[in-house]
């Protein structure tokens, strides 16, 4: 992999020269952050020899020769003798060689024969042949009224996506209707519309409810909030549930997972010349006796000291367990994929030493929004914790802001001074009396929004393919990632988490 970045920059800086003092100030911008690691074993510290060197420090030896192409590889070292280095933003993740593509579609249901006659088809209606004069008008939108656009849905060029319906439901509609009207369109549509249909700010219910964790709602339509509008019902996670157990592949995801996290587990690091420690710093004792017959002054800082270089952080990870978990994409279940990677994750962050929580949520109107603890911040990762994320079962809805702000209230109370709050998702935000459409989206922007002000980084990961219309706007420029393939999510999670932490 470091042969392969030398080899990259190289090829990128030789075809475009001008971005050579951009990746000069990156390197030293990465450098500036990266921790230094005096103790390493011999192995491991050949390799971050090699990676300070692409970074731009001096570096030589029989690996940097490798790396450059000017030496052959040292005998003796592979991937197996030395821990993963921190990884290096500039660089991004490694990939390995065997790409494996997205499954095909095999579907096996029989096609409808053309013309969509079936077998149950014995009505037959009369055709007649009738000239739309509606369809060639030249009027702009303006002239027609929005409410009209329905009742006009067959007589205007409207361009808009229709899911096929059952064929058993279309023939039953199909026999009830009087008269179906057929038309052929024979231009397209100029102009695209997209508007979304929402109550009036005054049929909202605002009215406070009772209880002990009460959350305020934001409204963007009358820019105010509505005070303890939601109630927040907190619980522990059960034990029993879905019986899910993680097969062979994801336990071996696991183990290169926990490898990979070893690398980020804080390094006792020794400390000379200090004023109190563990052993004596004999160079230190030598000089301040130096010192002392020369000009009769001495120093007291005789000492060695092993210090701890500990992560100041804590994470949340709220995890959505509504309704539409169940659904299956890509031939796998959305709670089972779920389940696997955060099954991955713990092992991961308990191979790294970092404190972290697990939270699910899942929402039935305003008044019981269900926030779930799989595992606290004072709780040991164990079987405990494994039997909870194996028993996750599908809720109900999904009322984000809500969850976002139990949670994050809870974070604000932890005495780090890093504090993460990651959302995973599958869905846009929803419930099932007002809250969908703009206003969930503006109320969980509001509350990703107060999590940050509150000195709390949020970042939203989704498995939602259609999540670039509402996603950004919910986190903003860089706070976000889309997972593509539900397959990939135990993979990305966790090396999601590693960037964040490096940063």
């Amino acid at each position: 992999f470091l042969r392969q970045v030398h080899q990259t920059t190289r090829r990128a800086l030789s075809s475009w020269p001008g971005l050579a003092p951009l990746h000069g100030e990156l390197c030293r911008a990465v450098l500036a952050i990266r921790p230094r690691r005096l103790s390493l074993p011999v192995a491991e510290q050949s390799v971050e020899t090699v990676v300070l060197g692409l970074l731009g420090l001096p570096a030589d030896g029989p690996l940097w020769a490798y790396v450059t192409g000017s030496g052959a590889l040292p005998s003796g070292l592979d991937s197996l003798a030395y821990k993963p280095f921190l990884p290096v933003p500039l660089w991004g993740e490694a990939t390995g060689d065997g790409r494996v593509s997205p499954p095909g579609c095999d579907d096996t249901d029989e096609e409808p024969e053309a013309g969509g006659a079936g077998k149950d088809d014995a009505a037959r209606k009369a055709a007649a042949r009738r000239q739309q004069d509606q369809a060639d008008r030249q009027d702009s939108l303006i002239f027609n009224r929005f409410e009209k656009i329905l009742s006009l849905a067959e007589m205007i060029n409207v361009n808009r996506d229709v899911d096929d319906d059952d064929e058993e439901n279309a023939k039953k509609a199909a026999s009830d209707m009087d008269e179906i009207t057929l038309s052929k369109h024979r231009r397209r549509p100029a102009v695209k519309l997209k508007f979304d249909l929402d109550l009036a700010p005054e049929a909202v219910v605002g009215t406070p409810l009772d209880g002990e964790r009460l959350y305020p709602e934001w409204d963007y339509r009358r820019a105010a909030y509505h005070r303890d509008h939601c109630r927040v019902v907190t619980s522990l996670a059960a034990e029993e549930g879905e019986g899910w157990v993680a097969d062979a592949a994801a336990r071996r995801r696991i183990q290169r997972v926990r490898r990979q996290f070893e690398a980020l587990r804080p390094r006792h690091t020794l400390l000379h010349r200090q004023n109190d420690g563990d052993d004596l710093d004999l160079e230190a004792v030598v000089r301040s006796r130096c010192d002392l017959l020369a000009n009769g002054i001495g120093s007291d800082q005789l000492f060695t000291q092993f210090r701890k270089t500990a992560r100041d952080l804590s994470a949340s990870f709220l995890v959505d367990v509504s309704l539409s978990t169940d659904a299956w994409v890509q031939n796998r279940r959305v709670l089972d994929v779920e389940k696997e990677a955060l099954t991955t994750l713990c092992h991961g962050l308990q191979a790294c030493g970092d404190e972290y929580a697990i939270h699910t949520f899942t929402s039935r109107r305003r008044s019981l929004v269900k926030v779930a603890t799989v595992k606290g911040f004072d709780e040991p990762f164990g079987p405990q914790v494994t039997r909870r994320i194996a028993a996750l079962k599908p809720g109900y809805y999904t009322r984000m802001g809500a969850a976002i702000r139990h949670v994050a209230s809870c974070l604000a109370e932890r005495p780090h001074r890093h504090r993460l709050l990651v959302l995973l998702t599958d869905g846009k935000p929803n419930d099932v009396d007002h809250y969908e459409g703009r206003y969930g989206i503006e109320d969980s922007r509001k509350a990703v929004q107060e999590a940050r002000r509150a000195g709390i980084a949020v970042f939203g990961v989704t498995i939602d393919r259609k999540a670039q219309d509402y996603f950004p706007q919910l986190f903003g420029r860089g706070g976000y990632a889309i997972i593509d393939s539900i397959a990939s999510l135990p993979a990305a999670l966790p090396k999601i988490y590693r960037q964040l932490v490096s940063l």
